[in-house]
């Protein structure tokens, strides 16, 4: 590995491609193409140049690359667009996690709910929004120094120091936070570190952190803030576009000597802070769980992003980001972190920085397999898939147990070959203690919800569904019910006349006819008793003729035994006209003898 370190060419800061005019087609089939048309900064033309022999390309319109490179943010339409073998140097939906004021929200809000796990970073309030909240702070009696950041700024434009609410206007838009005292001074200067951590996917998470960078210090000693320093920003901030006007900074002139000058690398610092005594691997473990729980804040706002626009990339590896984290040490050497580039600064203008960041993105180039191997295996599994689609007329869908398998082949591929090509990066996330961190996912995933509406959406189509359910069996009760009803047809003994079921081919008398029956069983009957009353009339006395039509009508009013006589019982024709029938026909039996 030190022989081909050694062996490869040297950049000084510059580079011109003279042969990008002169690349022939036959070339292009056998060489990677890196798309460079977005990009200002000469160490990335550089590293796909001359180290990895790639073709550069400046058209902004062409699709045929196979590593873009840009220094803007990444809309999911492009990803969404890209080639399974197509590689990009950023994640749609970073503003998350890079710009002040949505970091600063995250990171209250995990706050919030784990209050020791996320001490970390100072405390934040959002102007306007949280105006009221952050004038309340301003108490007579007290001087409390606050920074006031634009919310979307870099290289510190827009920051400066107050200890009175007056300075602020109430409608502009600031991330406030307290002024953090007692720092950690080498040579009497503040100062503060720039970790370069990569996130090489988001579902599950792949976290590196490379174990050099940059630290950037102050030009003038470092005084605690007062009302006659607040102004001096060379003293406060380590901002490198603000010391570096100052006529006391110190260029670094001799890559072989990082120790020397306003901006040095860290691992020069540890070194120097490591023979003085202090623990650097435990800030570094410290800086470790700083950066994981950092991006669990924001883990299911990227894996959304990226899973909608990407939904069959099972190896989770069509887009990297390399982050500038700026981290604060405190007196105690305790990192806290002050805020989250995802555009960090690759210019090289001095050999400190071009060393650096040479090393930086041609590791990370290499840690993400961007190669024509595994373009080649990537293409050649895309064939197949569609050999197998033609053959069958249709898409074949992957179960869920499918793609959980593919996913785990491919971890396990990507594990095996990025643990050999680490360079001097370090894996934190995944290891084997990942899953402590999983409470904090959940909970950032549940915020996301409430945010989006999710969690709304969600119960709405549950209670559509259970409405839906209670419906159909509700309906599979009314058919069992009427279908037993159907078949037992149940005998109430008080059921009122009108409410009785039909009875058919029953004969019933002329009286019963008033509930629909037969008319013409009722007209047989009627005539029968016509008959016979005719005959009596010839042969007995008119007094008994009376009495016979008495009895007639008696006899219509009872129900023959064939007409189940419980169901006109006492409550159905009534108490008194029931004695009454009962009494008439014991007259008619004594007349009778």
């Amino acid at each position: 590995m030190k022989q081909q370190l050694a062996q490869e060419p040297h950049f000084n800061g510059e580079f011109e491609d003279s042969e990008s005019e002169t690349e022939d087609n036959s070339k292009k089939k056998t060489t990677l193409i890196m798309n460079v048309s977005d990009t200002q900064y000469d160490v990335v033309k550089f590293v796909g140049k001359k180290l990895f022999k790639w073709i550069l390309q400046y058209e902004s319109d062409v699709t045929n690359w196979d590593m873009f490179w840009t220094d803007a943010a990444v809309q999911p339409e492009t990803l969404g667009k890209m080639q399974p073998y197509q590689k990009i140097n950023h994640f749609p939906g970073m503003y998350s996690l890079a710009r002040k004021n949505h970091l600063g929200r995250n990171l209250m809000k995990m706050r919030k709910q784990f209050t020791e796990e996320y001490k970390f970073f100072p405390q934040t309030w959002l102007l306007p929004a949280e105006y009221g909240d952050f004038k309340n702070q301003f108490v007579k009696g007290k001087a409390k120094t606050f920074i006031i950041k634009p919310e979307a700024s870099c290289q510190g434009r827009g920051i400066f120091l107050t200890r009175n609410i007056n300075d602020i206007n109430p409608n502009d838009h600031y991330v406030a936070q307290r002024y953090l005292h007692r720092p950690l001074l080498i040579e009497g200067l503040k100062f503060d570190l720039r970790v370069y951590v990569l996130l090489a996917g988001t579902d599950p998470m792949r976290i590196y952190v490379y174990q050099d960078g940059l630290v950037r210090f102050a030009t003038e000693p470092y005084i605690p803030p007062n009302s006659s320093n607040l102004e001096d920003m060379c003293m406060h901030l380590t901002n490198y576009a603000i010391n570096k006007e100052n006529p006391n900074f110190v260029f670094n002139k001799d890559a072989s000597r990082m120790d020397i000058g306003h901006k040095r690398s860290i691992k020069a610092v540890f070194s120097k802070l490591e023979q003085e005594g202090h623990d650097i691997k435990k800030l570094w473990q410290d800086m470790y769980e700083l950066f994981i729980k950092t991006f669990c804040t924001v883990q299911p706002i990227l894996s959304h992003h990226y899973r909608s626009c990407q939904p069959d990339n099972y190896a989770n590896n069509m887009c990297f980001e390399i982050l500038g984290f700026d981290i604060f040490l405190n007196h105690k050497l305790q990192p806290i972190l002050l805020e989250v580039n995802h555009t960090p600064s690759f210019t090289t203008d001095t050999p400190l920085d071009s060393m650096i960041k040479k090393n930086l993105i041609r590791d990370t180039l290499k840690l993400m397999n961007v190669s024509l191997k595994a373009k080649e295996q990537i293409i050649a599994s895309r064939k197949e898939s569609l050999q197998q689609r033609v053959l069958t007329g249709k898409k074949i869908k992957l179960t869920m147990e499918e793609k959980i398998s593919q996913m785990k082949q491919w971890e396990k591929q990507r594990n095996d070959y990025e643990n050999a090509h680490l360079g001097d990066y370090v894996k934190i996330y995944p290891l084997e203690d990942y899953q402590k961190y999983d409470k904090y996912i959940e909970f950032a995933s549940s915020l996301q919800d409430s945010w989006t509406g999710t969690n709304i959406k969600r119960n709405q189509k549950k209670d559509v569904k259970d409405s839906q359910n209670a419906q159909q069996q509700q309906q599979q009760q009314q058919q069992i019910q009427n279908k037993n009803n159907i078949i037992r047809a149940p005998f109430k003994p008080n059921t009122p006349a009108h409410n009785l079921p039909k009875l058919q081919n029953i004969p019933r008398p002329e009286s019963i006819n008033v509930h629909g029956e037969d008319e013409q069983v009722s007209a047989k009957v009627s005539k029968l008793s016509s008959v016979k009353i005719q005959s009596r009339q010839q042969s007995e006395p008119p007094f008994l003729r009376v009495k016979q039509a008495v009895k007639k009508q008696t006899q219509q009013m009872i129900p023959k035994p064939c007409l189940q006589p419980k169901l006109f019982d006492m409550e159905s024709i009534g108490q008194d006209k029931f004695n009454n029938i009962k009494r008439q026909q014991y007259q008619d039996q004594m007349l009778a003898k």
